[in-house]
């Protein structure tokens, strides 16, 4: 299974929302509490967003706190890049209809690694969505709770969002922007992913979604 591969240091709870997860339900849109609904409207305005993210994932079994940073890059509605720099550099990329993995050899006399996979095997629209700014996800698909001063509590529907039970979402009131999001899992584990620098732009040149291995890159194609 992809989260086997223990090479990569990428965030493994993102990854996990990205394999698990099953696309949110249709169905007709539900009312939004008003904040929700006025960042909604801005972000529908722009392509898409560019932003640093800094995340740390308690994993309750080790009592540990893994930590991430580096850029991410999203373009409504389904295309995304994920390119983590520390603790150890990787990148995610997906098109909308195919789906990149890449991590670089660790010094040069290794092989850098990319697996390969069909989008509709992997992607689900959920944390995009949160993250880009949607959040009309279908008629009993998810609750929102206002706990107010900018914070959101989202359930999704059991089967919609793979372990994950619950999401908030922190929103900045006058900005009309999402700078965090904190995802918990089923098994107790909690990921807050805070965006910062974060840009809504206005266009997004589709290269950045596309990803050619170098040939010193071996190929895994699933």
């Amino acid at each position: 299974m992809f989260l086997a591969w223990s090479r990569s240091s990428f965030s493994e709870v993102c990854l996990k929302v990205l394999i698990l997860s099953a696309p949110a339900s249709a169905g007709a849109a539900v009312s939004l509490p008003p904040l929700l609904g006025e960042v909604q409207a801005q972000y529908q305005k722009v392509s898409g967003i560019e932003a640093r993210f800094n995340q740390e994932t308690d994993v309750k079994a080790t009592r540990q706190v893994k930590k991430a940073k580096g850029r991410i890059w999203i373009k409504r509605p389904n295309k995304l890049r994920w390119e983590t720099l520390e603790p150890d550099p990787n990148i995610l990329v997906s098109d909308g209809q195919t789906f990149w993995f890449y991590t670089p050899p660790f010094d040069p006399t290794e092989r850098g690694q990319v697996i390969i996979k069909k989008t509709a095997q992997v992607q689900t629209r959920f944390l995009n969505s949160l993250l880009s700014g949607s959040f009309d996800f279908g008629n009993g698909a998810v609750s929102i709770e206002d706990r107010m001063r900018g914070r959101f509590l989202l359930r999704p529907k059991a089967g919609t969002a793979g372990d994950v039970q619950s999401a908030e979402i922190e929103i900045d009131p006058i900005k009309k922007t999402i700078h965090r999001v904190e995802l918990v899992h089923a098994s107790g584990n909690r990921t807050s992913i805070k965006l910062e620098e974060l840009k809504l732009v206005g266009k997004i040149e589709d290269k950045w979604f596309r990803f050619i291995p170098d040939k010193n890159t071996d190929k895994i194609v699933e």
